[in-house]
This record gives structure tokens, sequence and C-alpha cells, in this order.
């Protein structure tokens, strides 16, 4: 059996092919999947241009062994946090702090057209999971972006299937760290709420058992995926 391809255009090519070569949002078919004629236009389908997005961003990987720039520290801060908030699975899976992370593997890719993948970079567009329903998710706009949903036809809902079972879809998990940084990015009116944050930050060392502190962890995740790496 051959080993499964780790690099980033392999990834790519697999997400592609577990996403049916559509953007897994507006199922709009990627256009140069079908001009290599890696899939087909049905009926009512339209073509779009997708690629490949990064729940945990892939420049979290750019730190050079001994150096101790503004891109290693930022990365470094990231990894930081998530281990010392309990996320130590997540720092595992994806390669603590290493020149080697696989922030390519699946869990962590999506297909998205790329006005959505821009949009959901820049945390305007997040998943916030319905429960009971697996691997489905309500799509929320922050209300500077809403009006995207008409001009990209974005559905309130998606319900994320692997055409290829083999390959795993983007992480639940991931997903939701996401989606709490979001709203805590876009929070109304939170001059004071931040300001608690900021103070807990550099007082608190682990995550209350009530889950109280939760903010914290998703504000200092903002803070940091936010920044330019």
């Amino acid at each position: 059996m051959s080993q499964p391809n780790t690099s980033e255009d392999g990834r790519t090519s697999q997400a592609l092919a577990r996403d049916n070569y559509r953007c897994m949002v507006t199922g709009r078919v990627d256009t140069s999947s079908y001009l290599s004629g890696l899939t087909s236009l049905s009926p009512g389908e339209i073509g779009g241009f997708s690629n490949c997005c990064h729940i945990f961003p892939d420049s979290l990987a750019n730190i050079v062994p001994g150096a101790a720039g503004p891109k290693e520290q930022e990365s470094a801060t990231v990894w930081t946090i998530l281990k010392r908030f309990g996320y130590e699975d997540i720092c595992e899976e994806l390669g603590f702090a290493s020149t080697s992370a696989n922030l390519h593997r699946l869990e962590n890719i999506m297909t998205l057209d790329v006005i959505v993948h821009e949009q959901f970079d820049r945390m305007n567009l997040w998943f916030q999971a319905i429960d009971g329903q697996d691997n489905t998710y309500k799509v929320v706009l922050a209300p500077a972006v809403g009006g995207l949903a008409r001009l990209v036809a974005i559905p309130e809902q998606v319900t994320f299937v692997a055409h290829r079972p083999e390959l795993p879809l983007p992480s639940p998990k991931y997903l939701r760290i996401h989606a709490a940084c979001c709203r805590i990015a876009h929070l109304s009116g939170a001059a004071e709420h931040l300001d608690v944050i900021f103070r807990d930050m550099e007082e608190l060392k682990v995550l209350a058992h009530d889950g109280s502190s939760a903010d914290v962890l998703t504000y200092a995740l903002h803070h940091r995926l936010a920044a330019p790496v």
C-alpha cells in the first residue's frame, strides 16, 4: 500500500477529492478541477474558484530553528496558549512548534470559494455546530458582511460530507475554537469586558472547571491568530 501524501499539494488534492471538487459552503464547482476533467458540471450548477483554507493558519509553521523574530514569537505564542489551556491534543495533532508542523492535515483543511475563504480568514464568517447533527453547522456572518449571503449565495446551514469516506472531514473541535474566536472578535460594546480578559490573561494559570474562563482563551487566540505573522 502506498503511503499517504502529506505534502501541501497532496493534501490539497485530497481535500478537493473529499469535497467533490466543490466549495463546502456554496457548492460551486471548482473551475480548475472542472477544466482538468476531475469533475463534471450537473444541470443548474455553476463554477467558481476554490482554494485550500486552513482553520489554524499554515503561517503557524513559520518557525526557523534558532530564530527569535516576530514570526517565530507570534507562532510560538499561539502554540503556548493552546497548550496552557488544555489543548495539548491539538498541539500534538498539528505538530507543536515544529518546522514540520502538520497544519496540512485534512482535519485542518477546507475547500472554500475564494470569497468565503477570505471572510473566514478575516473572522467574519464562522461555523456554529448544530446540536445532535454530525458535521452540520449554521453559517454565521458578522453584521458588517451580512449582505455577502445574497451576493455569493451562502446558505444558512451546511452539512459537510466526505465524498471519499476514508478522508477525514474538518475537525469540529478546530471549527469550534475558530467560531469562539470570531464571536469574541465581534462582541458589541466589549471594551470593559476586554479589560477583564486582559487582566485574566496575565493572572490565569489554568481554565476554570465551570467554563467561566473560556473567553480568556478565545480572545487570546483571536488576538494572536488575527495578528500578521
